[in-house]
């Protein structure tokens, strides 16, 4: 069995999405803004390295999560000071 290459879960440098791609690549699409981010890791942000796609696939969804909870939280907070104001 060979060895495969490791999986990379990174922001883009745009929009902040999270994705995942194989190390060695030279770019990749960013899936919500179609930004094309070269792999360089002084230009983009690498949240986890993995060897397992599984993993790689569980650390986009956690993040996904925090995320839209976050957005939720500041959207509450934002309501809140509208009706005090």
């Amino acid at each position: 069995m060979g060895s495969s290459k490791p999986y990379l879960v990174l922001l883009c440098p745009r929009c902040g999405s999270v994705r995942y791609v194989k190390e060695g690549q030279k770019t990749a699409l960013c899936l919500r803004c179609g930004y094309r981010m070269p792999l360089n890791p002084l230009k983009v942000r690498i949240l986890l390295r993995t060897r397992s796609r599984e993993a790689a696939t569980e650390a986009v969804k956690k993040y996904k999560m925090k995320a839209a909870e976050a957005r939720e939280k500041t959207k509450k907070r934002g309501a809140r000071t509208l009706r005090l104001a």
